[in-house]
């Protein structure tokens, strides 16, 4: 089977509300499990080959350490393997060497606003994405990177202007197809969520968490039968068992859904 490729995942405070039907809070339940934000400045994936990267830069940065450019690459390297602090601490240092030109700010402030968001420090990030984007306004990435923090912290309107903007700039970007998905679906507005996740799905079909996220927004506008194709897709393309479990204990619902209807 062709390798899939993963966004990263988001987990939002699970909610409860016990007087909803059990449609609804599997759903809901699902949701907070497992719906996925892309973010888009991390095209790297977590691979051993960034050991070996660690090594390298960390070892020129210590013969060159006036280098910017050696300092932003030994950063990204440790940021793609979860040494978050030592990352931010290499994206600090080069902010404070001077500009040579080697590392455009927008690209700089892309990793670290990506550092703090994996650290859970969302105003700290959408600072350093407000920031980056004062050095390229139209860059798309960053303005659906800074589209999805806003989601986290609960700001909806601006998170759906941000993806917007971001898809304005690039009509066809599937980060940003998704974000504006998921922001729909916290709206309720399931009928346009779905629009959203297929065009990224369209954009971008190796990447599971759009067909889980399209199966959601189908289940929530009672099209169970699309659902469970979107679930079923998602299932043989997702990669982690617990995903897939769950995943499973979803399809489950939608059969007792489309069995009430017969």
């Amino acid at each position: 089977m062709k390798k899939t490729k993963r966004d990263k995942t988001i987990k939002p405070a699970r909610t409860e509300n016990k007087e909803k039907p059990a449609s609804v809070s599997l759903t809901t339940l699902s949701l907070s499990l497992l719906i996925i934000c892309a973010l888009a400045a991390t095209a790297y994936q977590r691979n051993s080959i960034y050991h070996d990267f660690i090594t390298l830069w960390g070892n020129i940065t210590k013969t060159s350490p006036n280098k910017r450019r050696a300092h932003e690459n030994y950063g990204q390297a440790l940021s793609t393997v979860g040494r978050l602090e030592e990352a931010l601490r290499e994206f600090n240092t080069v902010l404070a060497l001077k500009d040579d030109g080697s590392v455009p700010l927008r690209d700089l402030y892309r990793e670290i606003g990506v550092v703090y968001f994996r650290m859970n420090r969302m105003a700290d990030a959408i600072s350093a994405w407000q920031t980056g984007l004062r050095h390229a306004p139209n860059d798309a990435s960053l303005l659906n990177n800074l589209s999805i923090a806003l989601l986290q912290t609960g700001r909806y309107e601006e998170a759906a202007m941000q993806a917007q903007t971001a898809l304005s700039s690039d009509p066809n970007l599937p980060q940003a197809l998704n974000t504006m998905g998921q922001v729909l679906m916290l709206k309720k507005d399931y009928e346009k969520a779905v629009n959203y996740f297929l065009k990224a799905i369209e954009q971008q079909p190796d990447v599971p968490a759009r067909y889980w996220n399209a199966a959601l927004a189908l289940e929530q506008a009672g099209k169970y039968d699309s659902a469970m194709q979107y679930a079923r897709t998602y299932v043989d393309m997702e990669q982690d068992s617990a995903a897939r479990q769950r995943a499973s204990g979803f399809i489950e619902h939608l059969n007792k859904m489309m069995g009430r209807r017969k």
